[in-house]
């Protein structure tokens, strides 16, 4: 078998949503966030997953849900291979089973993590996606200890983060976050990573590798999606990849082409 490996499926579901199969061995991604929904299931062994305030094991058959921008780590057990799957949803599909069970979207965001465990791991379709979901979301509905839970909201720090986001092409340092949001640069460094768990140069190479990932599908070479995605330096790019996806940019394109032919 072939380690530390990803597939990447471009499904005709639920509008073209992504599928990732992962399989690796002795690899720690270090904290990140995903733009969209992430519905884990692991497969084969254990991970452990780290948010703001807590952390803990999940082993076979678990289900994780993850929501937009909410900052988390894994890593598998030392020598262990373990496998998942990962499906990433919109807002709408999300959306659309709220409105079904009348729930509160806008409070779903607020958790860092949703958390069940199934039989087994079936076959993704829309079908089993909608169960899964409905079945997460009705636990937290009716489990008040859920509320310790809530994710931490950064207000102070919201502006910051909506710039970083949309400005990752660009060459951001700590000296024009100063300037242009009249904070101390030491202050903010500190602070920043205090509240969110990421410092701004961390948040905004997550930034741009989240959207790095979008371009993979397209025709554009490694080099142009590392000048897309704000990167100015392909060894940087290349380094950066692999520590937060696991797999180099090559590997990543040739797995998502390989899935669409």
């Amino acid at each position: 078998m072939i380690l530390n490996q990803i597939k990447i499926e471009k499904s005709q579901i639920l509008d073209g949503i992504e599928i990732k199969s992962a399989t690796f061995i002795d690899k720690i991604f270090p904290f990140h966030f995903h733009e969209n929904w992430s519905l884990a299931f692991i497969e084969y062994g254990s991970e452990n997953i780290s948010f703001a305030n807590e952390s803990f094991l999940l082993s076979k058959n678990a289900v994780l849900l993850i929501p937009p921008n909410s900052i988390h780590k894994h890593w598998g057990n030392k020598n262990s291979l373990w496998r998942y799957k990962a499906v990433y949803l919109n807002d709408d599909v999300i959306k659309n089973v709220t409105n079904t069970l009348n729930i509160d979207y806008s409070l779903l965001l607020n958790f860092p993590y949703f958390i069940t465990y199934v039989d087994n791991t079936s076959e993704i379709n829309e079908f089993y996606i909608f169960e899964i979901l409905k079945k997460l979301f009705l636990e937290i509905a009716h489990d008040n200890a859920y509320s310790n839970y809530l994710r931490p909201i950064h207000a102070n720090f919201d502006e910051i983060i909506c710039y970083l986001s949309q400005h990752y092409k660009e060459s951001i340092t700590l000296d024009s976050l100063e300037k242009k949001f009249k904070i101390n640069k030491f202050t903010l460094q500190k602070n920043f990573k205090k509240k969110i768990g990421l410092s701004p140069s961390e948040y905004l190479i997550a930034a741009r590798i989240e959207n790095a990932k979008q371009l993979f599908d397209s025709s554009s070479n490694i080099t142009d999606i590392a000048i897309d995605s704000g990167f100015y330096d392909q060894s940087h790019f290349t380094h950066s990849f692999v520590k937060y996806v696991g797999v180099t940019p090559g590997i990543y394109k040739k797995s998502v082409k390989i899935l669409q032919d």
